[in-house]
């Protein structure tokens, strides 16, 4: 079909002008956004700005919301037209532009673009961000809109939303420990922290409910002597179970594998990718044993981590190769669901299901402290 495309450029406020849109008199079909094509836009843009010599122009998150929706009222009305308050959909800019267009696939659209001298001057105009909406009306009909800006280095991501300082109650709570002094701090979902001394310098921290009593509380692995150390209060003071663990670059892995309500110590042996599930503490400073049952998994992950997804009682084993950030699990929302968490630069990242991927911020901890949660019991 035909390509039909308006153009207009935006220097200033002051300066902007409009210029009266085609019309398509076509009744719109039910709109699609198509991430997929808009790529594909962004992709053959930065390809010609290349090519030109000119920097790649990103997405900005402002700029693409306003793209997505000016495409599906243009499709809605059948009416191909720029976007009157173009000026308005952000601020911060230095300068603005906009193509809009309707035809059949994305290389006939920007073949267009590039044919038309004034629509060809954004795609190669002094530019830095771009967004980029398209609705897919039928397998031969697409509407484009493309708004190009100028402006500050730092427009690249959202605004990071407020950090929280509570979570609700009876949500997981979080602690952060200071391997390089042993101090433990705990805070519990109102913001109340605990502070005390647990292990030497350079041991692995852990939690979990070594005695089934519902409180998780501090554990750790010493490298240098192969031991587990479990203590079951949330107090300073020594500890209550130790055994010797595994090999020295393993890594320990609290969880409660059988259902049975008490955590246990098992292990991921980066070497062979290897987890290795025993569901009985050690006792008397003997050694675990023989493991229950292992598998493979991963390769040689930075991290393992438990967590009950399906809400079944039941831990499983999870890697993250994230070598920047650290995954916490908990509760955070208190509606019985497990999600993720992040742990990075002293702060944490909390994810609820449904959320969109967004998360809470909260602030807590010094960057290098090893995160941890768990119901604390206070």
């Amino acid at each position: 079909m035909p390509v039909r495309m308006p153009i207009r450029k935006i220097l200033s406020i002051a300066a902007s002008t409009f210029v009266a849109a085609s019309l398509a008199a076509a009744a719109p079909a039910t709109a699609t956004i198509n991430a997929d094509f808009e790529e594909q836009f962004r992709s053959l843009i930065n390809q010609e700005r290349a090519a030109n010599g000119l920097g790649s122009l990103v997405t900005y998150f402002d700029l693409q919301d306003d793209a997505r929706s000016h495409s599906g009222t243009q499709m809605a009305t059948g009416v191909l037209h720029h976007n009157p308050n173009l000026g308005s959909v952000t601020t911060g800019w230095f300068s603005l532009g906009e193509n809009v267009g309707v035809g059949p696939t994305v290389s006939s659209l920007h073949d267009a673009f590039m044919a038309s001298p004034g629509h060809r001057a954004n795609i190669l105009g002094d530019y830095n961000y771009v967004g980029i909406g398209v609705e897919v009306e039928t397998a031969t009909k697409m509407w484009v809109t493309v708004v190009f800006m100028q402006g500050p280095a730092d427009l690249l991501a959202p605004p990071a939303p407020a950090p929280k300082t509570t979570l609700p109650v009876g949500a997981t709570s979080l602690g952060a420990v200071n391997t390089s002094t042993g101090i433990w701090y705990l805070r519990n979902e109102v913001g109340a922290v605990r502070e005390f001394y647990y292990g030497n310098v350079g041991d692995s921290p852990m939690m979990g409910d070594w005695n089934c009593d519902g409180i998780a509380t501090p554990g750790l692995y010493r490298r240098s002597d192969g031991f587990v150390y479990l203590r079951n209060s949330n107090t300073q003071g020594i500890a209550d179970i130790r055994f010797f663990f595994g090999n020295p670059s393993d890594l320990p892995l609290a969880g409660d594998f059988n259902g049975d309500g008490c955590d246990t110590v098992s292990l991921y042996r980066p070497e062979n990718g290897h987890v290795y599930i025993i569901n009985e503490l050690g006792q008397n400073e003997g050694g675990l044993g023989a493991a229950d049952y292992h598998y493979a998994l991963g390769n040689g992950a930075n991290q393992v981590y438990s967590a009950d997804f399906n809400s079944d009682g039941t831990d499983e084993v999870y890697v993250n190769n994230n070598s920047s950030r650290t995954v916490v699990v908990g509760d955070w929302d208190a509606d019985g669901d497990e999600t993720v968490g992040a742990y990075a630069d002293a702060s944490f990242t909390l994810y609820h299901a449904g959320d969109g991927g967004a998360g809470d911020m909260l602030t807590f901890g010094n960057p290098g402290f090893v995160p941890v949660s768990g119901d604390f019991g206070f």
